[in-house]
């Protein structure tokens, strides 16, 4: 097996929401992996179109550092209440990975796709999106790392993984585990 070990042209995020593309007159919906300027990984398409440009729309939400907010502000903040943008852009596909390596993902496949079309003020939001998602999920890595310290710590940690998507019962080594992965995502294939 080839390690790959070069670095991205853009640093992304996880990015676990619906997008919905068009396919001729048919508008569906996908599930995103990750974002970056650059372009967007799609899970769980009913097909794929047939063309070069593939129109998209996606809400992203418009995170805030959470490393200044309160233990009390972060347990009553809630994903709901992100202001959203919804960019529009085209892409195409530049990477198909396909998941058969059991019978559960058979019929299921990955999509890389590049931005072909779109502003530069759209992507000054995924690269707000990607930057201010590095911080904290770099603080969540350093909460993590200091879990055994109090109990403050912990709930914080726990608090701040549910914030970002993660499942916050998930037993610490396997929170750990998800966000080192995410952590070396950022910038490395």
């Amino acid at each position: 097996m080839i390690k790959k070990s070069y670095q991205r042209r853009h640093l992304r995020a996880p990015f676990k929401e619906s997008v919905l593309y068009a396919d001729g007159s048919y508008v569906l919906k996908a599930h995103a992996l990750n974002i970056s300027e650059g372009g967007i990984l799609l899970d769980e398409l009913p097909s794929f179109p047939e063309t070069d440009e593939v129109p998209l729309m996606i809400s992203l939400p418009q995170l805030p550092a959470l490393k200044n907010f309160s233990i009390l502000k972060m347990q009553t903040f809630s994903r709901d209440l992100f202001s959203r943008h919804v960019i529009r852009a085209k892409a195409r596909m530049v990477r198909r990975e396909e998941l058969s390596k059991n019978l559960d993902n058979i019929f299921r496949s990955r999509f890389g796709l590049e931005f072909i079309r779109i502003s530069p003020n759209e992507q000054k939001y995924i690269e707000d999106y990607v930057s201010t998602f590095s911080s904290n999920l770099i603080y969540l890595q350093t909460m993590i790392d200091s879990f055994n310290t109090d109990d403050e710590t912990k709930m914080r940690a726990r608090t701040l993984a549910k914030i970002l998507g993660y499942n916050d019962i998930e037993k610490i080594a396997q929170l750990r585990a998800q966000v080192t992965h995410d952590y070396k995502s950022l910038q490395w294939l």
